[in-house]
């Protein structure tokens, strides 16, 4: 199997801290060219006033915002969460450089949401913590579970 890009759903937890680690050797073992994608996903049903930092219209209610400017807003709380999330990756950046991208994505459904962005970043393999919250009779956890069954590549779950 020719590794080339490898996704790693994160969420700071130390599951995903774990499997980002086994996705790092699994680059390294592939060479120079395999590329890892940490992803974290917000979900956008939750963002709020408080998440917008003051950024919202003078008060206006979020529900009472027009598509351009609610998109706006959450372009901005996904670029904040983009630079927390790094700068907690920071050792790992500063190892991996290139070889390692950071993105946030906003969706209602961590599930869909990851499964879509393994096909759009034609992902070679998922490699994912698994918390064991729920599930597969307590083995996984209901991302790790909806993502496996939901994915069309292989799905690794690190514990």
């Amino acid at each position: 199997m020719k590794l080339e890009t490898i996704l790693v759903p994160y969420d700071g937890s130390e599951q995903a801290k774990r499997a980002l680690e086994y996705a790092k050797d699994l680059a390294a073992i592939a060479g120079g060219a395999c590329c890892v994608r940490a992803v974290h996903v917000m979900p956008s049903d939750l963002i709020n006033e408080k998440d917008l930092d003051g950024s919202s219209l003078e008060g206006v209610p979020l529900g009472l915002l027009g598509r351009e400017e609610y998109q706006g807003l959450l372009n901005k709380v996904v670029d904040r969460a983009r630079e927390r999330v790094k700068e907690g990756l920071q050792d790992v950046i500063d190892e991996m450089g290139d070889s390692l991208v950071v993105d946030v994505i906003a969706d209602p459904s961590a599930v869909d949401a990851l499964v879509y962005y393994a096909k759009k970043h034609d992902a070679d393999l998922i490699v994912m913590g698994r918390r064991g919250l729920g599930g597969l009779r307590g083995m996984l956890g209901s991302v790790s579970y909806g993502v496996l069954h939901g994915a069309d590549i292989p799905v690794l779950t690190v514990r």
